[in-house]
């Protein structure tokens, strides 16, 4: 039987993944963190900051829809003489300025506090939805960059022509037990059913 002989022309590009790998990582980690940060801020903003600025914003202008009806009125049963009635048009344009700025806020306010109802469900599903994501890079990478460097180590080793221990290679989990192995060795001498 022919041995096949493997071609090792560079351990650098696996180094070079490794690399990638790790910055890849640390990307991924600050886009989670920061995307988190930013949902929670924008949560916290919604229902501390926006509906209570709305609901003052409405009260105050209630308080100007009040106070140009008054203006309008007074300017209605004002008289200058008997047969002439002062201009109210501008009295009339402040009403409807104020009585639409109400209105505005108004509207506001009501999709503020539907958006501080609705935001923390969407940012449930947000994290629903990275959680994935979020292992990856917790487990998945780390395991990952560990596998390829433990495996540049042993390509290192082989095109030296070094013996590899693959002790030294394995994770800690997945060492073999030596007390397996004098077992196993043992049996293996004693022959099938401990015979020698």
């Amino acid at each position: 039987m022919e041995r096949e002989q493997v071609r090792v022309l560079s351990v650098d590009v696996l180094e070079s993944l490794a690399a990638a790998m790790v910055r890849c990582k640390e990307d991924l980690a600050a886009a989670l963190l920061e995307g988190d940060s930013e949902v929670e801020r924008t949560i916290v903003w919604v229902e501390r900051d926006r509906v209570p600025h709305w609901r003052k914003r409405m009260q105050r202008l209630d308080h100007e829809v009040l106070e140009a009806r008054s203006a309008l009125f007074r300017k209605e049963n004002h008289r200058v003489s008997r047969d002439s009635k002062p201009s109210t048009v501008d009295e009339r344009k402040a009403l409807a300025k104020a009585q639409a700025a109400l209105e505005d806020a108004d509207r506001r306010w009501k999709a503020s506090q539907r958006w501080s109802q609705e935001l923390p469900r969407h940012n449930a599903e947000y994290k629903r939805g990275t959680n994935l994501l979020a292992a990856m890079v917790d487990r998945e990478l780390p395991a990952a960059i560990a596998a390829l460097r433990r495996m540049t180590i042993a390509l290192e080793r082989y095109r030296r022509e070094e013996p590899i221990d693959l002790r030294t290679l394995l994770p800690d989990r997945e060492k073999p037990d030596p007390s397996d192995s004098t077992r196993r060795g043992s049996s293996a001498e004693s022959g099938p059913g401990g015979a020698s």
